[in-house]
């Protein structure tokens, strides 16, 4: 009788261990507190914010280089980032990228006019000639206060959105992106360095609804 007990036992965590799914966490950052920081480009600035401490790059030579890519896994997720543009910043801004450097990626990006507006430039890059830039220059956002920048991929396309307003979408075959690094600030071939500043970066394995999204920028833009 115990030795079928335990048979039965022993078949049951087989089962369980073959039949259960890899959780994957949410990665959720502090920009001011980045982890596994393999170099530091220029001199990114701390500066306080109504939560504490943010960052603030310079445009010119500033940006943090990490040795993991979040999106390792996830078949779909949720990319956010609380940031405030600066109005006097160059055109092309590149502050989030993902994965390789050339390869299969994701960018955050954005275009700041002459105007101190900007319009925000998602890209996700699966190679073998399989990507989407969710681009609209009609879109603009005036600079100077935080917002809340997310990107939602799952059932086969890529939405983005501005403090939960959807902005643009578009098909794309996702699947998991598995190699590359993470660089913040600027984009991993060291063009395009972003002058503003960086808050927070969230990156959840599911697809979250506007409803879901992070409102730090609320508490953030309080007089």
């Amino acid at each position: 009788m115990m030795k079928t007990l335990i048979a039965g036992l022993a078949l049951l965590v087989a089962v369980a261990c073959t039949t259960s799914e890899p959780h994957l966490a949410t990665v959720d950052w502090l920009v001011a507190d980045l982890p596994s920081i393999d170099s530091i480009k220029g001199a990114p600035t701390l500066i306080d914010t109504k939560l504490g401490k943010a960052v603030h790059f310079n445009g010119e030579t500033d940006g943090y280089y990490l040795g993991e890519n979040p999106l390792r896994g996830m078949e779909e997720l949720t990319i956010e980032v609380i940031f405030r543009q600066d109005g006097d910043a160059k055109f092309e801004q590149r502050f989030l990228h993902m994965g390789t450097v050339r390869g299969a990626r994701i960018l955050f990006e954005t275009r700041v006019n002459a105007d101190a507006t900007w319009y925000l430039d998602g890209y996700v890059d699966l190679g073998e000639d399989e990507d989407l830039v969710l681009i609209d220059p009609e879109q603009t956002h005036p600079a100077g206060r935080w917002y809340n920048l997310s990107m939602v991929v799952s059932d086969g396309k890529a939405t983005s959105y501005v403090d939960g307003v959807q902005q643009l979408t578009g098909e794309i075959p996702y699947r998991p992106i598995e190699e590359g690094i993470t660089s913040v600030g600027v984009r991993q071939n060291q063009v395009c360095w972003f002058k503003g500043d960086l808050y927070r970066i969230r990156i959840t394995p599911k697809a979250l609804s506007p409803e879901e999204f992070l409102t730090d920028q609320n508490l953030l833009n309080e007089e």
